[in-house]
């Protein structure tokens, strides 16, 4: 999940995520679902068919979808009050557990912490709190084993972080830049990179796909190499 920024709440795509979380489309009260019925009708990876949805069941990417809200939702509405509630469920819940499995996951955590200091939101949750588990936790979640890079689907820094700048940086710093080497020796002669997953069906749908994520890989792999000063 890469981030957009925008500056300017009239955006009509900020007002459009909006409208769709404040419908209460696919929202079951605590959760926005990330797997829907309609998944089943098109292309997509196994794991995203309607019988993993209890698999899926945690706050990806319902953390994120919160801390956008408290990011851009005006602070009288009954949305931003929705937002403030969910936020602090899905910190609640992670700071009385114990580290996260999922990488996704924790980068929606992550997002939520960056939307609510974007805004000094600091009287919803203790986002202090928050900050430090997650520098512990993204220590953790990150593959140190980097041979599993390049053939598995496995976490490299650049899941979370792009730029020594990050509290996520000290750390980890080793391994981070580490990945700038690894990034420039992978890349293939067509500039791109071999993408470490693939659909077991719908072969002729994700030839096409693949190309598409590997437009997405590029470009996280760009810009890493950017905030690294390395182009």
């Amino acid at each position: 999940m890469r981030e957009i920024k925008f500056t300017d709440k009239s955006h009509p795509l900020i007002r459009g995520i909006l409208d769709y979380l404040g419908s209460g489309k696919d929202f079951n009260g605590h959760f926005w679902l990330n797997i829907i019925d309609s998944n089943d009708n098109y292309p997509h990876a196994s794991w995203w068919n309607t019988k993993s949805r209890g698999v899926h069941d945690d706050y990806n990417p319902t953390a994120c979808l919160a801390g956008f809200i408290i990011r851009y939702a005006d602070k009288d509405s009954e949305l931003y009050a929705l937002g403030c509630r969910i936020a602090k469920e899905a910190v609640d819940t992670y700071m009385n557990q114990g580290f996260l499995g999922n990488m996704h996951t924790v980068l929606c955590y992550i997002r939520l912490m960056q939307y609510a200091e974007e805004v000094g939101a600091d009287d919803i949750f203790d986002n202090n709190a928050l900050k430090a588990k997650l520098i512990k936790q993204v220590e953790k979640s990150i593959t140190r084993n980097a041979g599993e890079w390049e053939t598995s689907y496995v976490c490299r820094p650049s899941q979370f972080f792009n730029s020594k700048e990050s509290i996520f940086y000290i750390n980890n710093k080793e391994i981070a830049d580490f990945e700038c080497d690894f990034i420039i020796k992978t890349q293939l002669d067509d500039g791109s990179w071999n993408t470490t997953w693939n659909w077991a069906d719908y072969p002729e749908e994700w030839a096409v796909s693949k190309n598409w994520w590997k437009s997405n890989g590029i470009i996280t792999n760009l810009l890493y190499l950017k905030g690294f000063k390395k182009i």
